[in-house]
């Protein structure tokens, strides 16, 4: 059962891990990410926008054509061709998250980022070992990357993330892991061929007041929003902001989450944060409606040190690297347990989910160690579980969450972070509950 967000503590480690982290960023050390992309839908009958990249996947909405889509990746369906048909995007739209079939979009504008090829590599006309090789880049060379590409997961010897790149004029790609990003350009992106209309790389991110100011109309912003999010762009021009229209009332997302026992509120504090004296759990009772509300009010967090609730949880390989998760592992006892930074960036490139979040989850839960992480037998077997899955109910939760590990042949570390980041994946970051005040409040 959901603990409510009254709880904040468990939220604020999560946070200040990855605020830790960010703070880093505004020295330009990590300063950078894959770039996105914006186009228009060209189909005079609409196009379907689905939860994943398939025909038969469940339909989210559907897209007026002219309707203006943020393209954050590519995702392909052929191990071996290009073709429009085997092409897919994943997009932002109308405050929607979904997959659109690439031939409905057209008019795309490129973000832009230089890059160093760290090793000699080939470059291919699409993502995947199996994609016809056009070249390679020497080791040293400069190349611009404008995407994030994903190859079909089956294919033998792919990495999971590509990266679309333009050279001479042409578009190619990269695997991701063979070169390394520079600082963004935060000039005009480069168009598409055929295109003339610039694009900066990250929505709402580098722009000039007046730009700002357009941008937050533009995505719907209301006014009690616009206030504070100007105050972090002008301390941070680098952050981006999306607009998320959830098209429920206030009235109705309250009342679904003050329904029941969906939000507890914990007996140490105050009489006053509770709604009666039943106990749904032992020590925890209902919150009342004005505890639930604050906490579900987004403009409560729109400042520096809560930001990051809403900070988007999937796979972002330009700043979420080993040094970084490192850097969040290294105070905890987890490392010597064999709970390395590159099994938590594995796990998460292979899940789309962000390592630096996996990583502060561990350290937050199994940080100080203990039987959890330490190798504990069960029927005769080690296991781990460094974020405490299934461990709760009965005398010995503990207990429930080794077994849970057992189930589930979590018999090392790597196996143990990656089974848990397909959980999280699984439940929440596939589910559009993709940010912590999500997966908390889910809208």
């Amino acid at each position: 059962m959901q603990k409510a967000a009254i709880r904040k503590l468990n939220i604020c480690i999560i946070l200040f891990m990855v605020a830790a982290i960010f703070a880093l960023s505004s020295s330009g050390v990590y300063a950078v990410s894959v770039p996105t992309a914006t186009g228009q839908i060209n189909s005079s009958n609409g196009a379907v926008l689905r939860k994943s990249a398939s025909t038969s996947s469940k339909k989210l909405a559907v897209l007026s054509d002219n309707t203006t889509v943020t393209i954050h990746k590519e995702v392909f369906k052929s191990k071996t061709s290009t073709a429009a048909k085997y092409k897919w995007y994943y997009v932002t739209a109308n405050g929607k998250k979904g997959y659109v079939r690439s031939d409905l979009v057209d008019n795309i504008k490129y973000g832009t980022v230089k890059a160093t090829v760290k090793t000699k590599v080939n470059y291919r006309k699409g993502p995947g070992v199996k994609m016809k090789n056009s070249g390679s880049f020497k080791k040293g060379a400069t190349v611009t990357v404008v995407m994030q590409a994903n190859p079909v997961y089956s294919t033998r010897g792919s990495s999971y993330t590509w990266y679309k790149v333009k050279y001479n004029g042409k578009y190619y790609y990269v695997c991701s892991s063979k070169i390394k990003l520079k600082e963004v350009e935060s000039t005009a992106g480069a168009p598409a061929p055929g295109s003339t209309a610039s694009y900066v790389p990250n929505p709402g991110a580098n722009m000039t007041d007046e730009q700002f100011e357009k941008y937050l109309d533009d995505q719907g912003f209301p006014e009690s929003y616009k206030v504070k999010l100007r105050v972090l762009h002008k301390a941070h021009p680098n952050w981006g902001f999306v607009a998320y229209k959830t098209n429920l009332s206030w009235a109705d997302a309250l009342k679904k989450q003050t329904s029941g026992g969906t939000s507890l509120v914990s007996g140490s504090y105050p009489s006053k944060y509770r709604d009666g004296t039943k106990q749904y759990e032992k020590g925890w009772y209902k919150a009342n409606s004005k505890v639930v509300a604050y906490y579900m009010d987004p403009r409560n967090f729109l400042n520096e040190d809560s930001i990051y609730m809403f900070e988007d949880l999937s796979y972002k390989p330009a700043y979420q690297t080993s040094s970084v998760v490192g850097a969040i592992l290294s105070p905890t006892k987890l490392p010597s347990y064999g709970f390395t930074a590159n099994i938590f960036v594995t796990a998460g490139a292979e899940n789309n989910v962000s390592p630096v979040f996996l990583a502060s989850r561990a350290r937050q839960e199994t940080g100080n160690g203990g039987d959890a992480v330490n190798g504990t037998k069960v029927l005769g077997t080690a296991v781990y579980n460094p974020f405490n899955i299934g461990a709760f109910g009965g005398t010995n939760p503990l207990y429930n969450g080794l077994l849970y590990a057992y189930e589930k042949g979590w018999t090392t570390p790597a196996k143990a972070v990656s089974g848990g980041a397909k959980e999280v994946a699984k439940n929440y970051i596939n589910q559009g509950q993709h940010t912590i005040y999500y997966q908390r409040f889910n809208v």
